[in-house]
């Protein structure tokens, strides 16, 4: 593979970090592919609080990337919350320089209904004491910040249709290739919300991963890179 093939940008969920997707991109690296990520401002040890999460503040982390790196041509793989990320830079930044989006498990329903299944996960009192582990492990990737991070989340989410919602003018702005991934056993996205928007898009395909869940560390990522691969060639 040569190193001429356009650079992959790799953007992690909501909740994760740049860390979370280094098992994905290491496949891609050892086929010579120039493999990017980053912490969305707010996520991670070190990087600065904004005050207010939005999905507008997290393109403009993806703006700022692609141009103090120089980036031309990029394609985006986006893991749920990323995935969101890249199609709104797609749609509402001009000249916007993504050729190509993969996402997956890129939730899309995100009415009220909806978004009150996702709170209780974003509680950090009812986080530490049902889900220690979790909480254990939010905490050794965002450092003290971590509950502070649920909070900012669940205030994104509340009001993201309402300040950031992608709509169907919005998707049917993008026309480059989209492929929309998604785990057999995701337990957060559905079929339904994913096919909704592959509808809107102009030039999206479907593709299911077996044996796979939401998370990351869940997900036949073998299987998830032939689908990217196939794709890109």
């Amino acid at each position: 593979m040569e190193n001429s093939k356009a650079p992959i940008i790799f953007l992690h969920s909501a909740l994760g970090t740049a860390q979370d997707l280094e098992p994905l991109m290491t496949l891609f690296q050892e086929k010579g592919y120039e493999t990017h990520s980053f912490n969305f401002s707010g996520h991670g040890i070190g990087s600065a609080e904004p005050n207010e999460f939005r999905i507008d503040l997290f393109a403009h982390d993806l703006q700022n990337y692609i141009q103090k790196n120089s980036l031309k041509d990029v394609i985006i793989f986006g893991h749920s919350m990323g995935g969101y990320v890249a199609l709104y830079h797609k749609a509402n930044f001009e000249d916007s320089p993504i050729k190509m989006i993969f996402t997956y498990g890129t939730k899309f329903n995100w009415s009220e209904g909806s978004v009150l299944k996702e709170l209780p996960l974003l509680d950090p009192v009812n986080v530490q004491n049902s889900l220690p582990q979790f909480a254990a492990l939010l905490e050794k990737k965002h450092g003290d910040r971590w509950k502070q991070l649920l909070r900012s989340t669940a205030h994104m989410m509340q009001n993201l249709e309402r300040l950031d919602g992608l709509t169907k003018e919005d998707m049917a702005d993008i026309n480059i290739p989209v492929t929309l991934i998604l785990g057999d056993h995701d337990r957060m996205v559905t079929t339904e919300e994913t096919l909704l928007t592959k509808n809107w898009l102009s030039n999206a395909r479907m593709a299911t991963i077996s044996h796979s869940k939401h998370e990351l560390e869940k997900t036949n990522l073998r299987e998830m890179a032939n689908i990217i691969e196939a794709e890109i060639d």
